[in-house]
């Protein structure tokens, strides 16, 4: 039976809730998943690179959505929760080992194990509808359409390339556009957590974000150190620190509280696939710096280690369009909503248009054009919060 199910939406929502150990023993499993896509884009740093990387990614992503969502809407501790739990923790470490080749030789494993998530996420949601009957509403279209999308995936392993490929588009779609039109179409009574949401997709954000500072530190533990060499990884840490500072100031579950109050759809919807673009920039950003501080300081870039300029760019435009849907609820004004978009639309293209026509750029010109993009996200931050400016205990 099931224990300490949230069988009242309204309490579900308003509980104060914080992540469970084995929630984020999932996602560190899921953070080694990460690593090993940021372990291929960094030996294959080119347009296919990046391209294979994010195609990976997407699914990747997808299954941890699909978990967390699960846990931030029906709290339960019993043991078949855990079990199922465990199940999905191996079917991750079994999608890590297969990872390098997941567009190749490996790509049937990786289409297995992100099929047995899925399905095992069905045997979750089927296991709340029998026990909980008011939660059928939101049971039954879940569970179909996660089925089919699961089954699309598993038949994708037995038929070769391209047409596996295909059939993980379709699968993938229809995974994305089951919750998504649900949630447009129904009320907002099975929102998540408004604290425990935010919690996990902080929590995970801030893993990954470290997964790539230490990559960056395991890459260069052995490299002949020279001034600039310092003086690029000290702009690369600069930039880590600046993305901290401005995602972590909007974590407030404002977006998830707007949408079970004011009925936002949009807003909600908008900060959730915002984090996608988001996360692929984090992991992408400790690739640039690594192949920046690495490579000749003396010399100019080539032209597949500054396109990784991408990360940053993709960061900017992302925190910029949270901060504007965590404003959004609070009806800030116009003016200021307008200038942090225009600020990241702007920051954004300068990276890199100035990566498209510096032909002779050097490593700590790029780092720093990065560096100036994120530090004036925070500055617009600390206008926005002025308390920052302030010493208090």
């Amino acid at each position: 039976m099931l224990i300490d199910v949230l069988i009242s939406p309204l309490e579900n929502i308003e509980k104060e809730r914080h992540s469970s150990w084995l929630e984020n023993f999932y996602d560190l499993i899921v953070a080694i998943v990460v690593f090993q896509l940021y372990t291929n884009l960094n030996h294959s740093v080119s347009v296919y690179g990046f391209l294979g990387f994010v195609a990976l990614f997407i699914p990747v992503w997808w299954s941890w959505i699909g978990v967390t969502f699960y846990s931030s809407r029906f709290e339960t501790d019993d043991l078949g929760h855990r079990l199922l739990t465990l199940l999905q923790i191996a079917a991750a470490a079994f999608m890590a080992v297969c990872v390098p080749g997941g567009l190749d030789k490996n790509s049937t494993g990786f289409a297995v194990s992100y099929a047995a998530i899925r399905g095992i996420l069905v045997i979750e949601y089927l296991r709340t509808g029998k026990h909980i009957p008011s939660t059928r509403t939101i049971v039954r279209p879940y569970s179909i359409g996660f089925s089919i999308a699961a089954s699309i995936w598993l038949a994708s392993a037995f038929v070769p390339a391209p047409m596996r490929f295909i059939l993980w588009i379709v699968g993938l779609a229809i995974d994305v556009v089951t919750p998504t039109v649900f949630t447009m179409r129904t009320s907002s009574g099975f929102a998540p957590n408004i604290y425990h949401l935010p919690e996990r997709f902080g929590t995970f954000t801030i893993i990954v974000l470290g997964i790539s500072i230490l990559a960056i530190v395991d890459g260069i533990s052995e490299h002949n150190w020279t001034f600039q060499s310092i003086l690029d990884t000290a702009l690369g840490l600069g930039i880590a620190f600046s993305l901290w500072w401005i995602y972590f100031d909007s974590v407030d579950g404002s977006e998830v509280r707007a949408f079970y109050n004011q009925k936002k759809v949009g807003v909600y919807i908008c900060w959730l696939y915002i984090h996608l673009p988001l996360l692929i920039g984090f992991t992408a950003l400790g690739v640039a710096i690594e192949h920046s501080v690495l490579s000749n300081q003396y010399q100019a870039l080539p032209d597949s280690d500054k396109w990784m300029c991408i990360s940053v760019a993709l960061c900017v435009g992302a925190l910029g369009t949270i901060n504007i849907t965590s404003e959004k609820t609070k009806f800030t004004s116009t003016v200021f909503l307008g200038s942090m978009s225009l600020y990241a639309l702007v920051a954004a293209s300068a990276v890199i248009a100035m990566a498209m026509v510096e032909h002779d750029l050097l490593p700590v010109y790029l780092m720093s054009a990065m560096a100036i993009a994120c530090g004036g996200q925070v500055i617009l931050d600390i206008r926005r919060h002025p308390h920052h400016r302030l010493f208090r205990l």
